[in-house]
Protein backbone atom coordinates (compact mmCIF):
# COMPACT_ATOMS: atom_id res chain seq x y z
CA UNK A 1 0.00 0.00 0.00
CA UNK A 2 2.33 2.10 -0.51
CA UNK A 3 1.02 4.68 -2.89
CA UNK A 4 -2.04 4.80 -0.56
CA UNK A 5 0.21 5.63 1.94
CA UNK A 6 2.12 8.57 -0.09
CA UNK A 7 -1.64 10.02 -0.59
CA UNK A 8 -2.16 9.86 3.15
CA UNK A 9 0.97 11.82 3.62
CA UNK A 10 0.48 14.30 0.58
CA UNK A 11 -2.78 14.55 2.25
CA UNK A 12 -1.75 15.31 6.29
CA UNK A 13 1.21 17.70 5.03
CA UNK A 14 -1.78 19.89 2.95
CA UNK A 15 -3.81 19.42 5.97
CA UNK A 16 -1.22 21.01 8.07
CA UNK A 17 0.03 23.97 5.41
CA UNK A 18 -3.60 25.17 6.76
CA UNK A 19 -2.91 24.72 10.66
CA UNK A 20 0.62 26.77 10.08
CA UNK A 21 -1.13 29.75 8.37
CA UNK A 22 -3.37 29.75 11.77
CA UNK A 23 -0.62 29.40 13.89
CA UNK A 24 1.24 32.44 12.25
CA UNK A 25 -1.67 34.67 12.32
CA UNK A 26 -2.78 34.20 15.97
CA UNK A 27 1.10 34.25 16.59
CA UNK A 28 1.44 37.57 14.83
CA UNK A 29 -1.33 39.20 16.03
CA UNK A 30 -0.36 38.23 19.81
CA UNK A 31 2.98 40.16 18.91
CA UNK A 32 1.05 42.85 17.70
CA UNK A 33 -0.69 43.35 20.64
CA UNK A 34 2.20 43.46 22.96
CA UNK A 35 4.50 45.52 21.12
CA UNK A 36 1.89 48.42 20.90
CA UNK A 37 1.41 47.61 24.73
CA UNK A 38 5.14 47.98 25.06
CA UNK A 39 5.39 51.03 23.34
CA UNK A 40 2.71 52.79 25.39
CA UNK A 41 4.70 51.87 28.70
CA UNK A 42 8.49 51.53 27.33
CA UNK A 43 9.44 55.39 27.89
CA UNK A 44 7.20 55.27 31.33
CA UNK A 45 9.96 52.45 32.61
CA UNK A 46 12.83 54.98 31.64
CA UNK A 47 11.69 57.99 33.16
CA UNK A 48 10.35 56.13 36.42
CA UNK A 49 13.89 55.10 36.55
CA UNK A 50 15.89 57.92 35.60
CA UNK A 51 14.11 59.87 38.50
CA UNK A 52 14.65 56.72 40.81
CA UNK A 53 18.46 56.71 40.34
CA UNK A 54 18.59 60.55 40.44
CA UNK A 55 16.90 60.50 44.09
CA UNK A 56 19.30 57.25 45.01
CA UNK A 57 15.82 55.50 45.84
CA UNK A 58 16.93 52.38 45.16
CA UNK A 59 14.25 50.57 46.62
CA UNK A 60 11.59 51.74 44.39
CA UNK A 61 14.19 51.42 41.60
CA UNK A 62 14.06 48.03 42.44
CA UNK A 63 10.90 47.97 42.27
CA UNK A 64 10.38 49.37 38.73
CA UNK A 65 12.71 46.84 37.26
CA UNK A 66 11.18 43.81 38.75
CA UNK A 67 7.54 45.60 37.36
CA UNK A 68 9.59 46.16 33.78
CA UNK A 69 10.70 42.50 34.05
CA UNK A 70 7.01 41.02 35.00
CA UNK A 71 5.65 43.12 31.83
CA UNK A 72 8.37 41.95 29.24
CA UNK A 73 8.08 38.27 30.44
CA UNK A 74 5.08 38.02 28.02
CA UNK A 75 7.34 38.61 25.01
CA UNK A 76 9.57 36.24 26.43
CA UNK A 77 6.50 33.49 26.69
CA UNK A 78 5.65 34.00 23.51
CA UNK A 79 9.41 33.42 21.90
CA UNK A 80 9.22 30.42 23.57
CA UNK A 81 5.69 29.58 22.21
CA UNK A 82 7.09 30.23 19.25
CA UNK A 83 10.10 28.22 19.50
CA UNK A 84 8.05 25.14 21.22
CA UNK A 85 5.33 25.03 18.17
CA UNK A 86 8.19 25.21 15.14
CA UNK A 87 9.78 22.05 17.18
CA UNK A 88 6.42 20.13 17.23
CA UNK A 89 5.97 21.16 13.64
CA UNK A 90 9.03 19.79 12.97
CA UNK A 91 9.07 16.37 14.79
CA UNK A 92 5.42 16.14 12.73
CA UNK A 93 6.87 16.59 9.56
CA UNK A 94 10.05 14.37 9.36
CA UNK A 95 7.94 11.49 11.20
CA UNK A 96 5.70 11.65 8.10
CA UNK A 97 8.92 11.49 5.86
CA UNK A 98 10.51 8.91 7.55
CA UNK A 99 6.99 6.71 7.61
CA UNK A 100 6.50 6.99 4.00
CA UNK A 101 10.43 6.17 2.94
CA UNK A 102 10.25 3.32 5.41
CA UNK A 103 6.65 1.85 3.89
CA UNK A 104 8.09 2.28 0.56
CA UNK A 105 11.23 0.02 1.40
CA UNK A 106 8.19 -2.28 2.97
CA UNK A 107 6.53 -1.92 -0.14
CA UNK A 108 9.26 -2.64 -2.79
CA UNK A 109 10.25 -6.16 -0.95
CA UNK A 110 6.47 -7.53 -0.76
CA UNK A 111 6.22 -6.47 -4.50
CA UNK A 112 9.80 -7.56 -5.56
CA UNK A 113 8.81 -11.17 -3.55
CA UNK A 114 12.82 -9.75 -1.64
CA UNK A 115 12.38 -12.87 1.58
CA UNK A 116 15.69 -12.29 2.69
CA UNK A 117 14.51 -8.71 3.10
CA UNK A 118 11.30 -9.32 4.37
CA UNK A 119 12.42 -11.22 7.24
CA UNK A 120 15.43 -9.30 8.10
CA UNK A 121 13.48 -6.18 8.14
CA UNK A 122 9.83 -6.59 8.47
CA UNK A 123 9.44 -9.78 10.15
CA UNK A 124 7.31 -9.39 14.03
CA UNK A 125 10.37 -9.47 16.24
CA UNK A 126 11.61 -6.39 14.42
CA UNK A 127 10.45 -3.03 14.60
CA UNK A 128 12.55 -1.41 11.44
CA UNK A 129 12.04 2.63 11.25
CA UNK A 130 15.68 3.76 9.81
CA UNK A 131 14.82 5.86 6.66
CA UNK A 132 18.78 5.94 5.72
CA UNK A 133 19.20 2.36 5.20
CA UNK A 134 15.76 2.33 3.81
CA UNK A 135 16.62 5.02 1.26
CA UNK A 136 19.87 3.00 0.25
CA UNK A 137 17.51 -0.38 0.22
CA UNK A 138 15.35 1.12 -2.41
CA UNK A 139 17.50 2.84 -4.60
CA UNK A 140 19.57 -1.08 -4.64
CA UNK A 141 16.07 -2.86 -5.06
CA UNK A 142 15.33 -0.46 -8.07
CA UNK A 143 18.48 -0.62 -9.28
CA UNK A 144 19.03 3.43 -9.01
CA UNK A 145 16.12 4.14 -10.62
CA UNK A 146 14.70 5.49 -6.84
CA UNK A 147 18.12 6.89 -5.69
CA UNK A 148 16.19 8.98 -2.61
CA UNK A 149 19.50 10.23 -1.92
CA UNK A 150 20.23 12.14 -4.86
CA UNK A 151 16.94 14.14 -4.63
CA UNK A 152 17.41 17.99 -3.79
CA UNK A 153 15.59 17.27 -0.74
CA UNK A 154 17.74 14.98 0.80
CA UNK A 155 20.13 17.44 2.24
CA UNK A 156 17.73 18.94 4.45
CA UNK A 157 16.24 15.39 5.04
CA UNK A 158 19.52 15.07 7.02
CA UNK A 159 19.38 18.20 8.91
CA UNK A 160 16.11 17.62 9.34
CA UNK A 161 16.91 14.52 11.21
CA UNK A 162 19.54 15.63 13.36
CA UNK A 163 17.30 18.39 14.85
CA UNK A 164 14.45 15.94 15.26
CA UNK A 165 16.29 13.51 17.40
CA UNK A 166 17.62 15.91 19.77
CA UNK A 167 14.56 18.01 19.93
CA UNK A 168 12.28 15.27 20.51
CA UNK A 169 13.80 14.09 23.42
CA UNK A 170 13.02 17.52 25.31
CA UNK A 171 16.68 19.59 24.50
CA UNK A 172 16.52 22.34 22.49
CA UNK A 173 19.85 22.45 21.73
CA UNK A 174 21.53 20.62 19.05
CA UNK A 175 25.08 20.85 17.24
CA UNK A 176 26.08 21.30 13.84
CA UNK A 177 28.09 23.23 11.22
CA UNK A 178 28.06 26.61 10.24
CA UNK A 179 28.23 25.89 6.73
CA UNK A 180 25.38 23.40 7.47
CA UNK A 181 23.28 25.88 8.96
CA UNK A 182 23.88 28.30 6.53
CA UNK A 183 23.08 25.72 3.55
CA UNK A 184 19.57 24.67 5.65
CA UNK A 185 18.19 28.23 6.21
CA UNK A 186 18.89 29.13 2.79
CA UNK A 187 15.97 27.20 2.34
CA UNK A 188 13.92 26.40 5.48
CA UNK A 189 14.49 29.67 7.45
CA UNK A 190 14.17 27.56 10.75
CA UNK A 191 17.62 27.35 12.78
CA UNK A 192 18.73 30.12 15.18
CA UNK A 193 22.64 30.25 16.03
CA UNK A 194 23.29 30.50 19.82
CA UNK A 195 26.90 29.81 20.34
CA UNK A 196 30.16 28.76 18.74
CA UNK A 197 31.24 25.33 20.13
CA UNK A 198 34.53 25.32 21.94
CA UNK A 199 36.64 23.02 19.89
CA UNK A 200 39.54 22.64 22.38
CA UNK A 201 40.27 19.48 23.95
CA UNK A 202 42.14 21.60 26.98
CA UNK A 203 39.62 24.22 27.44
CA UNK A 204 36.32 22.71 25.95
CA UNK A 205 35.31 21.60 29.85
CA UNK A 206 36.01 24.89 31.28
CA UNK A 207 34.24 27.01 28.54
CA UNK A 208 32.17 24.82 25.93
CA UNK A 209 31.51 27.91 23.70
CA UNK A 210 33.83 30.55 22.14
CA UNK A 211 33.67 34.19 23.42
CA UNK A 212 35.09 35.33 19.87
CA UNK A 213 33.27 32.68 17.22
CA UNK A 214 35.09 32.65 14.09
CA UNK A 215 32.14 32.05 11.76
CA UNK A 216 34.22 29.87 10.04
CA UNK A 217 32.06 27.38 7.52
CA UNK A 218 33.64 24.00 9.25
CA UNK A 219 32.97 25.55 12.79
CA UNK A 220 30.46 23.45 14.99
CA UNK A 221 27.64 25.73 16.86
CA UNK A 222 25.57 25.15 19.22
CA UNK A 223 21.57 25.68 17.55
CA UNK A 224 18.02 26.03 18.88
CA UNK A 225 14.91 26.87 16.28
CA UNK A 226 13.78 30.55 15.85
CA UNK A 227 10.44 31.90 17.11
CA UNK A 228 9.60 32.91 14.44
CA UNK A 229 6.96 30.92 12.74
CA UNK A 230 7.29 31.85 8.87
CA UNK A 231 9.73 29.32 7.97
CA UNK A 232 6.99 26.39 8.92
CA UNK A 233 5.50 27.96 5.21
CA UNK A 234 8.78 26.93 3.56
CA UNK A 235 9.11 23.55 5.82
CA UNK A 236 5.70 22.55 4.36
CA UNK A 237 6.03 23.27 1.04
CA UNK A 238 10.19 21.20 0.79
CA UNK A 239 7.88 18.55 2.10
CA UNK A 240 5.30 18.56 -0.34
CA UNK A 241 7.75 18.67 -2.95
CA UNK A 242 9.55 15.82 -2.00
CA UNK A 243 6.48 13.45 -1.27
CA UNK A 244 5.50 14.69 -5.25
CA UNK A 245 8.75 13.68 -6.46
CA UNK A 246 8.80 10.52 -4.50
CA UNK A 247 5.10 9.34 -5.61
CA UNK A 248 5.83 10.30 -9.56
CA UNK A 249 9.40 8.52 -9.76
CA UNK A 250 7.54 5.41 -7.77
CA UNK A 251 4.39 5.38 -9.81
CA UNK A 252 7.20 5.19 -13.30
CA UNK A 253 9.09 3.05 -11.84
CA UNK A 254 6.01 0.72 -11.51
CA UNK A 255 4.76 1.04 -14.92
CA UNK A 256 7.76 0.53 -16.68
CA UNK A 257 8.30 -2.15 -15.13
CA UNK A 258 4.79 -3.89 -16.07
CA UNK A 259 3.12 -3.15 -12.73
CA UNK A 260 -0.51 -2.90 -13.05
CA UNK A 261 -2.31 -0.22 -10.99
CA UNK A 262 -3.16 -2.16 -8.14
CA UNK A 263 0.10 -3.76 -7.60
CA UNK A 264 1.61 -0.25 -7.25
CA UNK A 265 -1.73 0.95 -5.15
CA UNK A 266 -2.25 -2.30 -3.09
CA UNK A 267 1.70 -3.46 -2.87
CA UNK A 268 1.16 -6.67 -4.45
CA UNK A 269 3.35 -9.06 -5.60
CA UNK A 270 4.34 -8.44 -8.88
CA UNK A 271 3.48 -12.07 -10.13
CA UNK A 272 0.51 -12.96 -7.98
CA UNK A 273 -2.22 -12.01 -10.39
CA UNK A 274 -0.40 -13.50 -13.64
CA UNK A 275 -0.05 -17.17 -12.50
Amino acid sequence: MSLMRMNHVRSEIKKLADVIKKLIKNYDVDFMEYDESCLSVESSFVDRKNAAQANQDYDLLYEINKEEREFTDLQKNLKSLGQFQNELMLVKHVALMESMIVNLFWCLTKMLQHSNYEKEYFSEEVNFSDSFKAASKINELTKGVMNLKKYKFWCLYETLKTIRNVVAHGDPLFVITYRRVEKFNSKINLIQLSSEKNECVHTKNMCPSKLHPTYDSKSKWYCCLKSDLHGLVQLNEMCLEFVEDVRSSYISYGKSNGMSTHEIYGCLPVNSQRR
